[in-house]
């Protein structure tokens, strides 16, 4: 007996009105999926840090999508972005619960970052590696900058984050690439500060 999900319960339906909630929101805000309520909304950055919301995009996310579809030629409408991001959600519904697992991993960390002003950009990416532990890739921005930054951490934080830097306005090379040993002594909250400091260092480079 198969025990996957049937596509039409995982399904997560983003429309046009969502796009222009997000829009609304503005800078720092991100569309979600509620596991709770199995509604998708915009939501303010704090809020998007609860471990029971997916986060489908981000607002620069939104922005930086529809600037790549323009760039390739095709027409951009809120009806084209909801139906690519329905798709894109409706896939990462079969990975919720290692992304909830991850979102409760990160979720000291994104609060940390968000106290310093820096906010989720983009959709996080959930990976498990064939062998290891679920890992995660979140992307933050600090309000009113345009660095980039991506910050990608293991279950338990026993492998090394990785965080890099960069500006989309110069692709030479990173502000900032390290690897940061984060399977030592300290507590979890800790190493989050850690980690946050260290991020938002990064972001700051060259401003």
């Amino acid at each position: 007996m198969s025990t996957s999900m049937p596509y039409g319960a995982r399904r997560v339906t983003v429309t046009r009105d969502h796009i222009e909630d997000l829009r609304v929101h503005g800078p720092g805000a991100c569309l979600t999926w509620h596991e709770d309520t199995r509604q998708v909304e915009a939501v303010g950055p704090h809020t998007a840090l609860n471990p029971s919301r997916m986060i489908i995009t981000g607002y620069q996310g939104l922005c930086d999508m529809a600037d790549y579809y323009a760039a390739e030629g095709h027409e951009v409408t809120d009806d084209a972005l909801a139906q690519d991001l329905t798709d894109i959600a409706t896939d990462w519904r079969t990975d919720w619960p290692g992304i909830r697992a991850m979102n409760l991993q990160v979720e000291d960390l994104r609060g940390a970052l968000a106290d310093m002003g820096a906010y989720l950009s983009a959709a996080p990416i959930f990976m498990l590696p064939r062998h290891g532990l679920p890992q995660m890739t979140d992307y933050y921005r600090l309000a009113g900058g345009s660095h980039l930054a991506s910050v990608t951490v293991s279950f338990g934080f026993t492998e090394p984050t990785r965080i890099t830097a960069e500006d989309p306005d110069n692709d030479n090379q990173p502000i900032a690439d390290l690897t940061l040993g984060t399977s030592g002594t300290l507590t979890h909250a800790a190493t989050s500060r850690l980690i946050a400091s260290t991020v938002t260092s990064a972001l700051n480079q060259g401003r």
